[in-house]
């Protein structure tokens, strides 16, 4: 097995014309051969732009994989000897998929995959796959392919993870910015392994459909272009390449797959027993009979008082004030016998609990709960995370399919990822509230909201910022004592990220089963 790799990224603007887009893609594989790569990702919707005016138009502007236009593919790779992983529409029997296929240096698809999550307009005439993705055979190990939204949320990538994955291959058709800004380099540094993304430049659309879909998004037409950014990202998450927002590019860098690893670092302590709700078809949806919105406190000391907040967050550990007023509910946690718990408090006593479910070296536990519970507020149903849950995508899907509308998060982050990345994520994948307080005089303390707005807003009251899910963040700096905000619980209501895109009701649950 080959651990040291030189691999490549490749972004171009795609047009209806197949043969134009054939010849991006050749010319792209070309350009990574001649930097010596061995290995290339390109976008997805490779072939085709991802509109189409009728189903007899999208079967007809699809390629067989044995047809001509893979075929094209197929011998450059050999002739070239460069492996090439690209997402493409694949005409089925009775249907046609967005499929990922990957090609090795002797030009042989070694393994196919289909997209999961289908975003907006391509449920109109695609279809998304049914189960979980095989793990590609490769002279480098296990190989995790995969298409755009299937990486807006955990799920997918996390299932190559577990099985052994030391790289994933990501081809998008995305105009959001935060793909590169939190979606794509979360999954290398959530698992611990490289991934290597490819972008679209240019229009998404035919040129005449761009006022139409402008108008029913409510999003200014020159917005719907590919946001480029293609990315080659390291375990740790640093961004090793990243090509340019608008223009063809290819990137590349070396990189060393003996630096994964991923069973030690980030699976070590998982525990699937308690994961088997995420492999199940059903979501519960957030009660609707809670507030807009909500006063929180996130304090550094005892007081409760000092902040005017019905919901008060003490770091973990930190005792309870004397008294508690009527109204507020406090957030604490404490070592009890041979557990660390979370605990919400109210002026009648403790209310509820919630142990810590996975290892932590800060704490000498070695008692760990057995599930996830919800406890019932006047504005919201709450889930507590506590020690290093945060760091398992698992736990706050957890409360997302049990319906919270609020995460709170007592941890102490001991790396910027965890500030800059994970927490982001769990909020923006769940589309629920967060507020997470660690020590204020550590970075990390902060109230994260779902957008107010989706890309499907008929009501939309703010200009579209560029992002599909970024939550609003409020953040506390390092020498506040208190960070008072609001959040808006009835957001959580909000899981739709485009038209019948739900992301937790939407979820691939069945290749959820590898997580178990």
């Amino acid at each position: 097995m080959i651990d040291q790799i030189r691999v490549a990224a490749g972004q171009f603007a795609a047009t209806t014309d197949l043969a134009e887009n054939l010849a991006s893609c050749l010319r792209l594989i070309d350009e990574a051969a001649a930097n010596d790569a061995g290995l290339i990702v390109l976008p997805e919707f490779a072939n085709h732009l991802s509109v189409y005016e009728s189903l007899d138009h999208c079967r007809r502007v699809a390629v067989e994989l044995d047809g001509d236009w893979m075929s094209m593919i197929s011998q450059h790779a050999r002739a070239l000897e460069i492996g090439v992983s690209l997402a493409v529409t694949i005409p089925r029997d009775d249907r046609v998929t967005i499929t990922n296929v990957l090609f090795d240096a002797a030009g042989e698809i070694i393994a196919t995959a289909d997209k999961q999550t289908l975003m907006g307009n391509e449920r109109t005439y695609l279809t998304g796959g049914t189960s979980g993705s095989a793990l590609a055979d490769t002279r480098y190990g296990p190989v995790g392919i995969y298409a755009c939204m299937d990486g807006v949320t955990f799920e997918t990538p996390r299932t190559f993870a577990v099985r052994g994955a030391r790289l994933l291959l990501n081809s998008l058709n995305s105009f959001a910015l935060d793909e590169a800004a939190l979606h794509i380099p979360v999954r290398a540094v959530e698992n611990g392994v490289f991934v290597v993304a490819a972008n679209k430049v240019g229009p998404l659309l035919p040129t005449e459909q761009v006022e139409a879909f402008s108008q029913a998004l409510g999003i200014p037409p020159h917005v719907l272009q590919g946001a480029g950014e293609s990315q080659i990202v390291a375990p740790d998450g640093e961004v090793l390449a990243s090509a340019s927002r608008t223009e063809e590019e290819l990137i590349v860098a070396d990189i060393d797959l003996a630096e994964v690893r991923p069973l030690n670092d980030r699976f070590g302590h998982r525990r699937p027993e308690i994961y088997g709700p995420l492999a199940k078809p059903h979501s519960a949806v957030p009660r609707h009979d809670v507030p807009e919105s909500v006063e929180v406190g996130c304090v550094r000391h005892q007081t409760c008082e000092a902040a005017e907040a019905q919901l008060v967050v003490l770091p973990e550990g930190t005792a309870l004030p004397a008294s508690i007023p009527d109204g507020v509910w406090v957030a604490t946690s404490a070592v009890v016998d041979q557990r660390h718990v979370g605990q919400l408090w109210t002026a009648d006593g403790l209310r509820h609990e919630q142990a810590q479910l996975h290892h932590s070296e800060r704490f000498d536990a070695t008692e760990f709960g057995d599930e996830l519970t919800l406890c019932e507020t006047p504005f919201g149903d709450i889930a507590l995370i506590i020690g290093d849950d945060h760091l398992y995508p698992e736990v706050v899907r957890l409360a997302a399919v049990q319906g919270a509308h609020i995460a709170v998060v007592l941890y102490h982050p001991t790396s910027s990822w965890h500030t800059d990345l994970a927490l982001r994520e769990r909020a923006a994948e769940n589309r629920l509230c967060l507020v997470a307080c660690t020590s204020l005089g550590v970075g990390g303390t902060m109230v994260l909201n779902p957008p107010r707005d989706s890309l499907w807003s008929t009501d939309r009251l703010h200009p579209y910022n560029g992002t599909i899910n970024t939550p609003d963040a409020v953040v506390a700096s390092p020498d506040d004592l208190m960070l008072q905000s609001r959040l808006y619980p009835t957001r959580a209501l909000q899981r739709e990220i485009s038209r019948n895109t739900d992301l937790v009701g939407g979820r691939s649950w069945q290749a959820s089963a590898a997580l178990l």
